[in-house]
């Protein structure tokens, strides 16, 4: 029974939980968060600057001495040439040599160095390329949001107004009934009504969209139980945008799109370097230890034989012998070969530069066109975060005045509105000139929205290039 009863609270308990996962509401923070975490095109930026990092330590690595062993075993039939003693014999000859080698560049025009230099700038571009990404991600999960939020102000409009219709629609079927209003006022009526059944519908379908692009930058497989939060926006006002563009200009020029290309023209001056230092010569020095193994030899050593008759002495004719020396060939093993044979170079060099059939020139020429280009590249960065700051000031200052007079016109048409809807009830106006006058409402409405979020958007992008991130 105890058990019944805990899967029970632990059924209920996840059952809970699932819910309150799916009801949660996902604020412009958390999308931008979650995007930045498992958007595709971070992660394969991402991938690039790592393997800058790889090429920056491959570079470090580089002036450093290599260190490499080799082994080989080598078989020989017939005639051949002992590799040890040099001596020709026909028989099958096995030999055994390795050998460990090292070098080292002790000078190279400073190639070496400024290699490093130049990876390392473009490890620091890669770095602010994915924050460029990551800015560009999070400024299109901004729009992304910024679009449901209009999207749905513009179907809370359409709702208001189809209920009003509804309403009017009710109310002139009970006119017609009692003979008071004609039956084309109901059907003028009700063809609006129907009508904005269609404007909701586009609405709603409006928002699903705009659901789903945001989805997709999340990289979130559907849109089901996905909700986003909805913040209080305050009315547009001077205070958001007293910045001039100046200001807000001097303040850009730490964005990583700017930072990227100052290195990476950084980076082209480096290569400069690089390239002129193939007009000097290179210093090097190897050193190499080394040792083998041939069947073909054998070790010789001699021993004391029989006593050899040399001669006789004087008158006497003693006999006089002397002790015989003999040859004794014996194996020579592989320990003692291992040992006997070893060597040990040494040698320090110079290359000299004279001709390369124009290569090191050509390098050169090559590296100065894409030193000038990377200048023009940073340039050009800086001209058009200019214009796009320009523009973004211009286009907030044009959507506040836009706000201002749609607002006007919205309150304007609301009494316009509120008099010829009097009117329409007691019959003093027909079912089209109300319609016009709900239509100039309902657009009035419409375009204060508009220029609402046009306006939140233009001084999110002017606060993005001043480094604030985004706020509602």
């Amino acid at each position: 029974m105890k058990l019944i009863k805990l899967s029970g609270i632990m059924l209920f308990v996840m059952v809970w939980g699932q819910q309150l996962q799916a009801q949660e509401k996902w604020s412009l923070n958390k999308c931008i968060d979650y995007a930045l975490e498992n958007n595709i095109q971070v992660k394969q930026v991402s991938l690039r600057a790592q393997s800058g990092s790889f090429n920056l330590q491959q570079s470090k690595a580089a002036i450093y001495p290599n260190l490499n062993a080799s082994a080989s075993d080598a078989f020989q039939f017939g005639r051949s040439v002992d590799p040890y003693s040099n001596d020709f014999t026909n028989e099958n000859v096995q030999s055994f040599s390795s050998s460990i080698n090292s070098s080292v560049t002790l000078f190279n025009g400073l190639q070496q160095y400024n290699t490093i230099r130049q990876n390392n700038f473009t490890y620091l571009s890669y770095l602010q390329e994915v924050d460029e990404t990551k800015n560009s991600i999070s400024m299109q999960v901004a729009t992304a949001y910024l679009q449901i939020l209009f999207d749905k102000e513009l179907l809370e409009v359409s709702r208001r107004q189809m209920a009003i219709t509804n309403n009017q629609v009710n109310r002139t079927k009970i006119l017609v009934e009692a003979g008071s209003l004609a039956k084309g006022n109901l059907l003028e009526i009700q063809a609006q009504l129907a009508n904005e059944e269609v404007s909701f519908i586009t609405a709603e379908n409006n928002i699903t969209t705009s659901y789903l692009n945001l989805t997709q930058l999340l990289e979130l497989d559907s849109i089901a139980n996905f909700e986003i939060d909805i913040p209080e926006i305050e009315d547009p006002s001077e205070e958001l945008i007293l910045e001039s563009v100046g200001n807000i200009f001097d303040k850009s020029t730490n964005l990583p799109r700017i930072k990227k290309e100052e290195l990476n023209l950084q980076s082209s001056e480096s290569a400069l370097k690089v390239a002129e230092g193939g007009h000097y010569p290179r210093l090097f020095l190897q050193a190499s230890y080394g040792t083998g193994y041939s069947s073909a030899r054998s070790k010789y050593s001699q021993q004391l034989g029989d006593d050899v008759l040399l001669g006789w002495v004087g008158a006497s004719g003693e006999d006089v012998y002397t002790h015989g020396i003999s040859n004794v060939e014996t194996p020579y093993s592989f320990g003692d070969q291992f040992i006997d044979n070893r060597s040990l170079s040494l040698i320090i060099g110079i290359n000299i530069p004279i001709f390369n059939n124009l290569q090191v020139k050509t390098r050169i020429s090559n590296s100065k066109l894409t030193v000038e280009n990377s200048k023009y590249q940073l340039e050009l960065a800086k001209n058009n975060l200019y214009k796009e700051i320009q523009q973004s000031r211009n286009s907030s200052v044009a959507a506040l005045a836009t706000f201002k007079a749609s607002k006007k016109a919205v309150d304007a048409q609301q009494e316009s509105f509120s008099y010829t809807k009097q009117k329409f009830d007691l019959g003093l106006v027909n079912s089209v000139d109300y319609n016009t006058a709900k239509n100039q409402l309902t657009k009035s409405e419409s375009d204060m929205v508009r220029a609402k979020y046009d306006f939140i958007f233009r001084v999110n992008i002017l606060n993005f290039y001043q480094g604030i991130p985004f706020k509602l």
